[in-house]
């Protein structure tokens, strides 16, 4: 969830009641502490008022789950229940440590229970802060952004694409694909003069990105690329298919660099746009490689976050049942 811009005024809404909220909370606090001389507990009057709403606010935090998953739910949109969701979580903290007598409390069911709460804010309060730049660096540094899942299947779209425009292109390099692709003679028969490959790219126009397919002209085999082409499959082509997984060097820009500048004054001049089109590929496969750790950091704490809500949630109902009896 985005905090700020052009959902501020729903924000602010939201700031401005848990703030007043938390301030009536503490000043009520106060008060009682005055009167008593002495750190109210969980049993006072303020103590067990905020025990009651900061209990209540986790069990409302603990529906967010099924929320999301049960689409029958209909009660508000997901973006009310995600905003409520944060902001009186936020709210839960000052009432939590009131209840506890500002965590000077006692007993390891209490103690343990005060300190998952505060690891479980601290978590989710992490996660609030990666959305509000991860999105954004997504975007602007991942142009070729595709669906997470559809990553290794696009990422071999494209390589399968280059592969064909090299064995099409490029003299024969002594290197063999070994995925059941077809062998040259089956793709040079595929290719007549005067034919055309179609292979997948990637552009931004106009602020719109997204594949696009394009017809390349395939005459004759370019002579003096026997090394273009063995380069490709010994080292360009798994990394077209793995990524940064599978170890290659080519993940590397300056390393990538290298190798294509080496390629390039080998090369014959014609091999120049060929050469261009697997820079192109290897930018879009780091672009993926890019967008899966980006989608990692921004959806990892939710490891952490999620199974601890749930142990929270347990030892809440170990906890108010003991505390109502020994009240």
């Amino acid at each position: 969830m985005i905090v700020g811009g052009s959902t501020w005024h729903r924000d602010r809404r939201w700031i401005v009641g848990t703030a007043l909220v938390a301030v009536l909370a503490v000043a009520a606090y106060v008060v009682e502490w005055r009167d008593l001389g002495r750190l109210p507990g969980g049993s006072s009057r303020t103590g067990f008022v905020c025990g009651v709403i900061g209990g209540l606010i986790i069990l409302f935090e603990l529906l967010l789950w099924p929320r999301r998953r049960v689409r029958s739910w209909r009660v508000g949109s997901a973006q009310s229940w995600l905003r409520a969701h944060v902001w009186l979580g936020l709210l839960a903290v000052p009432l939590v440590i009131l209840h506890a007598r500002l965590l000077f409390i006692g007993g390891w069911l209490n103690i343990a229970l005060a300190v998952l709460f505060l690891v479980v804010i601290a978590s989710g309060i992490w996660g609030l802060a990666l959305q509000q730049f991860l999105p954004r660096m997504l975007l602007e540094q991942v142009p070729a952004e595709t669906i997470r899942e559809q990553i290794d299947h696009v990422a071999a779209v494209q390589c399968h694409d280059l592969e064909r425009l090299v064995r099409a292109l490029c003299e024969p390099g002594g290197v063999h694909a070994s995925d059941g692709h077809a062998d040259e003679q089956g793709v040079e028969a595929a290719f007549d003069e005067g034919d055309h490959a179609v292979v997948t790219g990637y552009r931004s126009l106009t602020g719109i990105q997204g594949r696009v397919l394009e017809s390349v002209p395939v005459y004759d085999r370019i002579p003096g690329t026997a090394a273009l082409s063995r380069r490709f499959f010994t080292d360009i082509r798994p990394y077209l298919l793995q990524g940064a997984a599978g170890g290659s060097r080519m993940a590397s820009p300056v390393d990538a660099r290298r190798v294509l500048s080496s390629l390039s004054e080998i090369a014959p001049a014609e091999a120049g746009d060929l050469i261009e089109r697997i820079a192109a590929a290897c930018e879009t496969r780091r672009q993926f490689d890019l967008q899966a750790r980006i989608h990692g950091w921004l959806h990892g704490w939710l490891l952490v976050h999620v199974p601890l809500s749930f142990a929270l949630g347990v030892l809440l109902a170990v906890h108010v049942p003991l505390a109502l009896w020994y009240w």
